[in-house]
């Protein structure tokens, strides 16, 4: 009944239609040639079709090399999560064997899925519940969203307003200054920032889902701190998948103010939720979410070796030497290392 075939040129207009109405803006191809042109993966794209030549379910898959320059086929990396894009549960069961197939056919050492809803059930794929993402619902009246914050969080938004220190732009011409601000923050966490034509490809390939707000210091004019959002009108949702801020902010509640402009852009943009992104369990940004009254969903991250040892990518524990020698190595260093060294990361 089901085949599955390689993707070409052909179906991507049936592939995106799927995509946007049942799926999320990252199952687009517009976002898979943000991937290969910024990092060079391999596209290993595929679609199942039924009796018709009808697609039923979409397998989005890159292939690069991690850390240890093993082969790897990830679904999809730089997202947080990816459930199956499927028309039914018959078409997600074969979709699985599709991949152990994919994998077998171009030699991957492995094949890493990262769920959110859906369930996969095997002792052939191994299951890492270490992360979460914090998902808020919108609704017209600001305030209401508001009251779902804890008393010290509105308290913080409100000050930040009272106060008048920043304003918020959503103008794109800001985005050299803003990463600026990323590359300086991802640093202090130990973590290589990609090239900014990555982000700039966003805006080139999707310019109606790609937004930049900066927080700008009305006393200075400085972009202090920002976030690329991403609409994604098919399941209701704003995607988080990049921020940053300047920490010396942190007592004129800049991260407060930031959050607080992000959920009124979705309001305004009659989304139905703001998803603000993984954090590990327990980690600070865990606890800070939730704070937002944004309940934490768990992710499951699905890795199948077939049987081979030491599939997936190395545990954040394993890396905590390099992590610390990064935030100590000098920027001019670590700027132009982390533009090459991010694609094996697959983060």
């Amino acid at each position: 009944m089901f085949r599955c075939v390689a993707y070409t040129e052909s179906l991507k207009e049936e592939w995106d239609r799927l995509a946007l109405s049942r799926g999320t803006i990252f199952h687009t191809i517009a976002f898979r040639q943000i991937l290969i042109d910024s990092f060079g993966y391999k596209c290993r794209y595929h679609a199942v079709v039924d009796s018709g030549n009808r697609i039923c379910a979409l397998l989005p898959l890159v292939e690069g090399r991690n850390l240890g320059l093993k082969k790897a086929g990830m679904a999809l990396p730089f997202v947080n999560y990816m459930d199956i894009c499927a028309a039914d549960e018959e078409a997600f069961n074969y979709s699985l064997e599709c991949l152990v197939r994919i994998k077998d056919e171009h030699r991957l050492g492995y094949i890493e899925l990262r769920l959110k809803e859906q369930k996969l059930e095997s002792p052939d794929w191994s299951l890492n519940l270490h992360n979460h993402t914090f998902v808020l619902p919108l609704e017209e009246d600001e305030e209401k969203v508001l009251a779902l914050s804890t008393s010290s969080n509105r308290n913080h938004v409100r000050k930040a307003y009272k106060n008048n220190w920043f304003e918020a732009s959503f103008d794109p011409g800001h985005l050299e200054r803003f990463y600026k601000v990323y590359v300086r923050r991802m640093k202090q966490l130990g973590s290589p920032s990609p090239d900014i034509r990555y982000f700039k490809r966003f805006f080139e390939l999707l310019p109606d889902n790609s937004h930049l707000l900066t927080v700008i210091d009305r006393q200075t004019g400085d972009v202090v701190g920002g976030m690329l959002l991403l609409t994604s009108p098919g399941d209701g949702t704003l995607f988080y998948p990049y921020g940053a801020n300047l920490t010396e902010y942190n007592n004129k509640y800049l991260n407060n103010f930031m959050y607080w402009e992000a959920v009124r852009f979705g309001i305004r943009s009659g989304l139905k939720r703001l998803d603000l992104g993984r954090s590990q369990t327990g980690s600070g940004t865990y606890k800070y979410k939730g704070q937002w009254g944004a309940k934490p969903e768990q992710l499951k991250y699905l890795v199948y070796g077939g049987g081979s040892e030491g599939a997936g990518a190395p545990d954040k524990e394993s890396l905590s030497f390099f992590i610390n020698l990064w935030k100590a190595a000098p920027a001019f260093i670590t700027n132009e290392a982390g533009k090459r060294l991010i694609k094996y990361l697959m983060p």
